[in-house]
């Protein structure tokens, strides 16, 4: 059963996701404003957001297809060679409530589910992001927004933060984005 009644919920049609991922066993992390929010930097957002790790085409197509089951809207969009993401499973409900799930971020590896955090809501279990790992997209993805995420967190968690752990997962994401983030570090230095 759906826990959507109307607009302007999609972080309940996240939890309608997170639990078919965790039924089927795929390894997700909460990103965007959820978990912006959950650091310290409450900001609104219509959609919610999720990386997720498929292996095959098949676990693909079968995660769609359960999503269509429940009576969810599924669209599948792939990047392009100059997208930093291979691609996004749009997944919206008849309210328009919608949750992506990325697929394949350029510099990400499958070590960002192996630092995730957990978090109770609403009687769920989520996995979220974790710190460094969410600083390191956010400066990756480098918009005004993301920019603004990362400096809230700064403000309430830097005292949590590993700084070789973030600027080794920052490397992973290239030149621009180490750059940028030691530019921010200037202006909000962490504690060594």
């Amino acid at each position: 059963m759906m826990r959507t009644t109307a607009p302007g919920q999609s972080a309940l049609l996240l939890l309608d996701v997170v639990e078919l991922l965790q039924k089927r066993r795929i390894p997700y992390a909460v990103v965007g404003a959820f978990a912006a929010s959950f650091y310290g930097m409450v900001r609104a957002s219509l959609d919610a957001d999720a990386v997720i790790s498929l292996r095959t085409p098949q676990e693909r197509d079968d995660l769609c297809r359960d999503l269509k089951e429940q009576g969810l809207k599924v669209e599948r969009r792939v990047g392009d060679a100059e997208d930093p993401i291979a691609a996004v499973i749009h997944v919206g409900d008849r309210f328009h409530n919608r949750v992506d799930l990325l697929i394949g971020i350029r510099g990400m590896t499958d070590g960002v589910f192996l630092r995730l955090e957990q978090t109770q809501f609403m009687g769920c279990s989520l996995n979220m992001i974790g710190l460094e790992d969410f600083i390191a997209m956010k400066m990756f993805a480098g918009s005004p927004k993301d920019i603004r995420d990362v400096i809230g967190v700064l403000e309430v968690s830097k005292d949590k933060i590993k700084a070789g752990l973030l600027e080794d997962l920052s490397a992973l994401y290239g030149n621009e984005c180490t750059t940028r983030l030691q530019a921010l570090l200037k202006e909000y230095p962490l504690k060594e």
